[in-house]
């Protein structure tokens, strides 16, 4: 059943069952890292206990409205109701730990609706709701055998993914896909249960989810979805009530940061957005036209009446007048801004890793090489921090 390919997932997911089976208190995060401490290049705060409260801005959307989660990025769609006859909820990777127990909290046994988030493409939360109401606190759900105090802050207990998928489905659910699957296996040429089964049903959808049902006389189904950024492991919590009854058990993806769905690059230039004001913007959209349009007499006007800056952002393509002057292969209109104070050094938002953190590091990294004229700007602006004569052929507005 499962699709693994390479020899180090094997070994990781083999341990990761190990610890399972033997109730050891290690958080399964200890063997993959925490998708978002893993993206930003943070470390666990060792010393520090966990928080049940650091995840809640992102679960909390849940309760949004509409046009509310628009503005963050983020859009719902919901899957359909999926059957719990016994009450217990598993949340796995159904084709690489179908096996994984049902969490030690039950529900009534019941139908109950499978909601979707998604921002930036991807399936950021899976939402299994019980009742109406928001969530006065969120719990971490866990197995048996999992004991919280044993986490410390960045910590969780997650399901592990190999396969690019998780579910929300119950015991009878599983047994019925272990029924499909021993019944495929008599096939000729069967492969697995991806390939032969759960891919044709997926395609509809871009292969993000389907409500499965693995046997056509069994009412037993599985929600399944894509997961977020893909392989890793992934935590599931408990919205409770005043009275600590569950309203709806949601699985996040480590998509969204702190209740925004946007990409950091999408926020940060919003923000910077943010702080012009009209006129502002307008100049701004000027300078642009004049950037692309080669209107160095209009450019030059704008930048040394102080209507623009350098780091000016553009709302139409969220860079800077100096990112653009680069992307664009514009020398004269660098040069210019190099001499109105341009710094290397490129904003957080435009930054990406350690080998493209400036402007002239951003320059040599694009696959089409810039013009000469526009890499001798660059050189003796690293050399001095800004340029002694104008680009050869350039006019002077």
């Amino acid at each position: 059943m499962p699709r693994l390919t390479d020899p180090g997932r094997r070994i990781a997911l083999g341990l990761a069952a190990a610890a399972v089976a033997a109730g050891l208190a290690a958080s399964l995060a200890k063997l993959f890292p925490w998708q978002r401490a893993s993206r930003e290049g943070d470390q666990p705060v060792a010393d520090a206990p966990y928080d049940p409260r650091e995840n809640e801005s992102n679960l909390s959307v849940t309760g949004l409205p509409d046009d509310a989660l628009r503005e963050r990025g983020i859009t719902r769609m919901v899957l359909g109701p999926l059957p719990l006859p016994n009450g217990a909820v598993i949340a796995t990777d159904p084709l690489v730990q179908p096996e994984r127990e049902a969490f030690t909290r039950r529900v009534a046994p019941g139908d109950y609706p499978v909601t979707l988030y998604q921002a930036q493409g991807r399936v950021a939360l899976a939402e299994l709701g019980f009742a109406d109401g928001t969530p006065a606190r969120w719990e971490l759900a866990l197995v048996p055998g999992q004991d919280i105090a044993s986490l410390k802050a960045g910590e969780i207990f997650g399901y592990p993914v190999d396969a690019g998928l998780g579910c929300f489905m119950d015991t009878a659910a599983r047994a019925a896909m272990a029924r499909r699957e021993a019944q495929e296996q008599k096939r000729a040429g069967y492969s697995n249960y991806y390939d032969d089964v759960l891919a044709g049903e997926l395609k509809d959808s871009n292969l993000n989810w389907v409500m499965h049902r693995p046997l056509p006389d069994d009412p037993a189904r599985v929600a399944v979805f894509s997961s977020g950024w893909g392989d890793g492991v992934y935590a599931s919590y408990w919205g409770l009530d005043a009275a600590g009854q569950p309203l709806r058990l949601v699985t996040d993806f480590g998509i969204i940061e702190n209740g925004d769905g946007r990409d950091p690059q999408e926020i940060a230039v919003a923000a910077a957005l943010a702080g012009l004001t009209p006129e502002q913007r307008r100049d701004s959209e000027r300078g642009y036209a004049a950037l692309k349009s080669d209107d160095r007499a209009a450019f030059a006007a704008l930048l040394d009446a102080g209507r623009i800056a350098p780091e000016t952002p553009i709302e139409a393509v969220g860079g800077t007048f100096t990112f653009e002057a680069i992307r664009l292969d514009k020398p004269e209109a660098l040069e210019r801004l190099v001499r109105h104070g341009a710094p290397t050094l490129m904003p957080p938002y435009l930054q990406f890793g350690d080998e493209r953190k400036t402007y002239p590091a951003y320059a040599r990294s694009l696959k089409t090489p810039r013009s000469p004229q526009l890499l001798a700007v660059i050189e003796a602006w690293e050399r001095t921090g800004s340029t002694d004569t104008p680009s050869r052929g350039q006019t002077q507005p």
